[in-house]
């Protein structure tokens, strides 16, 4: 009971932790949900780099009367504030909002109310093709902020666990990852390191699209950050499928399933949204 009592202080207090790595809008192309739009325009480019942030979007009817909303503004933690200048009339709008992750939000148009935006995805991150590539993770420590990273190099796919749609293995066949289905980690990324298989290690994850983070945990102990990206692309080529009697798949899918059975609701309690 001690060790579970642990593991749920800590989850709360990675809470926060989580929200804020995941919170900063990505760079990319967004839309305006729910076929909305906001003066006529449903199309944002927002360019992301650290507390600054860059949009512009076109409004108005097309062809003859189309103009651009552009502006730059500020991120602090949560929020955004940016101030657009029109085109058309030189006229200024405060937009503001808030990204409840990198890829999903709220922002607020002068004259219009608020609108759900989304960054535009070009995968199905519920397979495990999608983590094919290059990834860095890291775990650091909420009381001394140290930590360490490894980079894994995900190159094929095994058969799913009880709970997920299927592993993304690494070429060591050491570290695997899966989304989970069902469950109660169900939309959520769990990920094994069983390179020592008596004491894996475990990443539990909120991912968008190239990065993700969320909790770490080794043996029961204190759990920690933990974040994740993609540093490189696969190459295109067609992931090779490992047969469902590979011992290190079984291994990681035991270590998984695990996880899930025996942390899976206080771990989801760090990775939900505030």
């Amino acid at each position: 009971m001690k060790t579970k009592a642990a593991f749920v202080c800590s989850v709360i207090m990675g809470l926060s932790a989580a929200n804020f790595a995941m919170a900063a809008p990505q760079t990319g192309t967004w839309l305006i949900a729910d076929g909305k739009n906001a003066y006529g325009g449903d199309i944002i480019n927002i360019d992301a780099q650290d507390n600054k942030l860059f949009v512009i979007f076109a409004a108005g009817e097309v062809p003859n009367n189309t103009y651009f909303l552009f502006g730059t503004g500020g991120i602090s933690g949560d929020n955004v504030e940016v101030e657009l200048t029109s085109t058309k009339d030189m006229s200024k709008k405060l937009v503001t909002g808030t990204f409840n992750t990198s890829t999903t939000g709220i922002l607020n148009f002068p004259g219009v109310g608020p609108r759900s935006v989304y960054r535009v995805k070009l995968a199905n991150e519920s397979s495990p093709e999608s983590l094919m590539g290059l990834w860095n993770f890291s775990n650091i420590s909420y009381s001394t902020g140290k930590g360490s990273s490894q980079v894994r190099f995900f190159t094929s796919t095994a058969p799913a666990t009880a709970n997920g749609s299927g592993l993304a293995m690494d070429e060591t066949l050491k570290f695997g990852c899966e989304h989970q289905v069902k469950g109660e980690l169900q939309g959520y990324l769990v990920c094994a390191d069983v390179t020592n298989s008596s004491a894996p290690k475990i990443f539990g994850l909120k991912r968008s699209a190239n990065e993700a983070s969320g909790v770490y945990v080794q043996d029961g102990a204190d759990s920690q950050l933990a974040l994740a990206n993609r540093l490189e692309t696969s190459d295109g080529q067609t992931p090779l499928i490992i047969k469902s009697g590979n011992n290190q798949q079984a291994v990681i899918g035991a270590a998984i399933q695990n996880f899930v059975y025996s942390h899976g609701a206080e771990a989801k309690k760090s990775l939900i949204k505030k």
